[in-house]
Formats: structure tokens, sequence, C-alpha cells
């Protein structure tokens, strides 16, 4: 494979799997706390694009602006959901079966009332208004500042939030949660407390993914929902429990897509239009060969080097 084709893979890889991990420990949070494979989180992805998209049509704003209010407005979306739809359900001791029922319904009216919000305002298929500027080229590649903004912002948010899960009390009620939700009442942690900051959390870390992702691309109603199953396959490849698992399995995902791609469209001449496949094959290898993905995978590694 000729060296500029491999080094661009490698960098969309970097770039892609950086959004697949904030994406992606969105859910492994929701699923570990909440106990809720939550595919509405799609749509709390697209939301914040779309806010990205409208903010940034205002003017000349700063990207860190456009960014956080895609956070602000992602974590708006993600509480009202859980207050509205999942918090009653709960209530009502609904099924694991029902409440994945409804995260279904609940992306759908989201995703419709985006549809609607598109063609009245014609949002369709627009980008960021972010001005592309070139910050390094050389022969075999070339960097822009939307590869700037993306990759260190995905890595930051996902340093902030290990610190945050290991080091504060929030995450320290989080964890608890997640391992024992009847355990951490009799214990007196305020449950409802820590699934309101959860939500708020999910759905901030949703939206900022949501502008990162539609200053990669263009943004559209279905654009959180054509990368789900993407960063499904990352999160089952973490376990749906392991963030270490969660954030390397993303780059895995990403490589997959990218590199291995390129490997195959430029070996064997494999149409790229086969690379939506990709999650599927990842999905159903891992649920084959090792259900639990990487959980518990370094442990075993350590214990082996003994």
């Amino acid at each position: 494979m000729p060296p500029t084709l491999l080094i661009n893979s490698l960098v969309s890889t970097i770039q892609v799997g950086s959004m697949y991990a904030l994406m992606a420990l969105g859910i492994t949070l929701t699923f570990s706390v909440m106990k809720l494979p939550n595919f509405a989180h799609a749509e709390y992805v697209t939301a914040g694009a779309f806010t990205a998209l409208i903010v940034s049509m205002q003017g000349e704003i700063h990207p860190l602006v456009i960014i956080l209010s895609a956070g602000v407005v992602g974590a708006i979306v993600a509480i009202a959901s859980h207050l509205i739809v999942f918090k009653p359900l709960e209530k009502q001791n609904a099924s694991f079966y029902t409440l994945l029922l409804a995260s279904f319904a609940v992306g759908l009216i989201i995703r419709y009332i985006l549809f609607m919000t598109a063609d009245q305002f014609s949002l369709f298929d627009k980008r960021i208004a972010i001005p592309l500027e070139i910050v390094y080229r050389s022969e075999t590649l070339i960097l822009t500042n939307i590869f700037m903004w993306v990759v260190p912002t995905s890595i930051l948010l996902v340093i902030l939030l290990t610190l945050l899960l290991n080091f504060t009390p929030l995450g320290r009620e989080m964890r608890a949660l997640a391992n024992n939700i009847n355990l951490a009442k009799v214990i007196g942690i305020a449950v409802e407390r820590v699934k309101n900051n959860t939500w708020l959390l999910v759905g901030a870390l949703a939206g900022i993914s949501g502008a990162l992702w539609g200053l990669n691309t263009s943004v559209s109603p279905l654009m959180g929902w054509v990368a789900i199953l993407s960063v499904f396959a990352a999160a089952i490849l973490g376990g749906l429990s392991s963030f270490t698992g969660t954030i390397l399995g993303a780059y895995v995902v990403a490589f997959s897509e990218n590199t291995i791609m390129q490997f195959l469209n430029f070996y064997l001449d494999v149409d790229f239009s086969f690379k939506p496949a990709i999650p599927f094959i990842i999905i159903i290898l891992v649920l084959l060969i090792r259900p639990q993905g990487f959980t518990g995978f370094f442990t075993l590694v350590r214990g082996l080097q003994r």
C-alpha cells in the first residue's frame, strides 16, 4: 500500500476513533449505571450536531462556544428523555426489553422532530460554519484545523471523564450504582440525584461528540443513527462495562473501518460500500468468541505476566 494511503488511513483512524470513544463512553455509562442500552443516544448526538450547526450560522462564533452549546443542548435532551419516559417506566418496574423498545421510540420521536426542523429551516446536509484551514502539509499528509479540534477535544474529555469517575464523589456514587443499586440505596446514596447527573453527563458527551462529528462531515437528521452501530460495536468490545475497554474498542472499530478497509480495497478490490458491514461483523465475532469483550482482559494479561 502506498505510504500516503496508509498514513491518511491511520490519521482517519485516530480522528474517527476519538469521536467513537466519546460517543461509546456515553452508551457504556448509561448501561452501567441505568442498565439501559439506550439507542436514543444516536439522537442526542444528532441534536448536538444541529445545535452546533445553528449556532455556527449566527456569525463568527468561536468553535469552543459552538461545541459547548452542543453539549448543553445534548444534556437537556437526555435529561428530558429520562424524566418524561425512562424514569416513569422505571417506577412501573418495566422490564429490560420494555426500556429497550422505549429507547427506540424516544430516538424515533427526536429524529423526526429534527427532520421537521431541518425541513422547516432548510438545514439538510449543511456543514458547520467553521472555516477550513490547513495547519500542516507534507508530501504524504495534510492536517486541518478540524483535526486539531476533534482529536484533542475528544481525548481531553475522555481523560476528564476518567478522572471524574475515579476521583470525585459523583464518580464513586455512579460506580456504586453500577455495582449494586440496592446496596447504594442502603448506604444512603441519593440514587435519583446520581441518575439525573449521569443523564446530564451522558447527554453533554453525546452533544459534544455530535458537534465534533458535524465538523468532520455534513449534518443530517440521520447522522447519529448512521454512526450508532459502530459506536455500539465499540461499547460491546468494552463489554458494555469497561471504560478502558470501550476506548480501546472505539479505536479498533475505527481502525477496521479505515485502515483495514483501505487495505482490502487496495489489495483485494473490495468496494468501500461494504464498510457499514464491519460493525456487524465485529459485534457477531465478539458475541461468539468473547461476549465480555475487553472486560477483565487486562487483568488476565497481567496475571499471565506474573
